[in-house]
């Protein structure tokens, strides 16, 4: 039996019988693991394509609203899963790495930020069977690691068959002389260059995680007293999308949040309770033009948005947020 024979027959066996990967195993004088893998590449092979059949997204306007109020290229909303918010971000991370396959091509360079929903979103980039040849450099420092797990940028271009650009600093340092003295490096000023010629930004939309430790206690109470809602690579921001922090954008070594309205593509990831309030700051702010999230989120994100645009025109200081039940992302 040939190798194509054998993907066909377990899946077969699986997706038309119903028979159990023991079962299957038994059949084909296997193991259980080896059926697993025959399925997993019978999936990724085509020779198994599998349709859910979900019209919640096509009864909810939440996209084509928050497109023409923001004016994206594009908004991508995954199913919105209940139960641990490590499954809808992974939801949503499956469609993220399918936007970046489809926008890469050669020549581009492209750009990865940091955070749970990018590194979700590189772990679920199949490898390309064709490579593109493109450049692909981190958007701040501090992806070094004494561990085994790679960093977002370098999974990214492991899938899509390229050679990645590493930046070998800290994202946060101590003071502005210290970044001065980094950013006259000759290998950090190669990666300022490609950060001039970024085709494609990937970065995750974060919620605040921010604490003294982290930034110090003199920026926390800065940035919280002006109302900072979220972050996107190091640079926190508020509800209106104004950034903030003068203090601590002079230490990070990260590309300038305030410059991503000027990449063709920028793809910004995020879903979840804890993330509605930072992705309305972040298109208030400009700095998305593609947008992947979940229905619940982008449906949260809307009644916000007409929540407060309601509550400026009342002449009060805010509303409250919409009472919702999101998955985390």
């Amino acid at each position: 039996m040939s190798d194509f024979e054998t993907l066909v027959r377990a899946s077969r066996l699986y997706y038309e019988l119903g028979e159990t990967q023991n079962r299957i195993a038994e059949l084909l004088g296997v193991t259980r693991p080896q059926v697993s893998r025959l399925l997993k590449r019978a999936r990724e092979e085509g020779i198994v394509e599998i349709r859910i059949i979900d019209r919640t997204s096509d009864d909810s306007p939440a996209g084509e609203i928050l497109k023409d109020r923001f004016g994206l290229d594009a908004i991508h909303m995954a199913p919105s899963l209940s139960g641990p918010e490590e499954l809808n971000r992974r939801m949503i991370a499956r469609l993220a790495a399918q936007v970046v396959r489809s926008v890469v091509r050669d020549g581009a360079v492209v750009g990865v930020g940091d955070g749970a929903s990018v590194s979700a979103t590189a772990d679920a980039m199949l490898e390309l069977t064709t490579p593109v040849a493109a450049t692909v450099v981190p958007l701040c420092g501090g992806y070094w690691t004494t561990g085994t797990t790679r960093e977002p940028f370098r999974r990214v271009a492991e899938a899509l068959a390229t050679s990645p650009q590493g930046l070998l600093a800290p994202g946060l340092v101590d003071d502005a002389a210290t970044k001065r003295s980094l950013y006259a490096h000759a290998g950090v000023q190669a990666i300022l260059a490609l950060w001039e010629r970024l085709d494609v930004a990937l970065f995750g939309i974060g919620a605040r995680i921010w604490s003294p430790a982290t930034f110090g206690e003199d920026v926390v109470r800065e940035i919280d007293g002006a109302g900072a809602v979220g972050e996107v690579l190091i640079s926190p921001y508020d509800l209106n999308g104004r950034f903030l922090g003068a203090a601590l954008r002079d230490r990070v070594i990260a590309y300038d949040a305030r410059e991503l309205a000027r990449v063709p593509i920028a793809l910004g990831v995020g879903g979840g309770p804890s993330k509605i309030r930072p992705i309305l700051g972040a298109l208030r702010a400009g700095v998305v033009n593609v947008l992947v999230t979940d229905i619940r989120t982008a449906e949260a994100v809307v009644d916000l948005d007409s929540d407060t645009r309601s509550a400026d025109r009342g002449g009060r200081a805010s509303a409250p947020e919409p009472d919702v039940s999101v998955p985390g992302a």
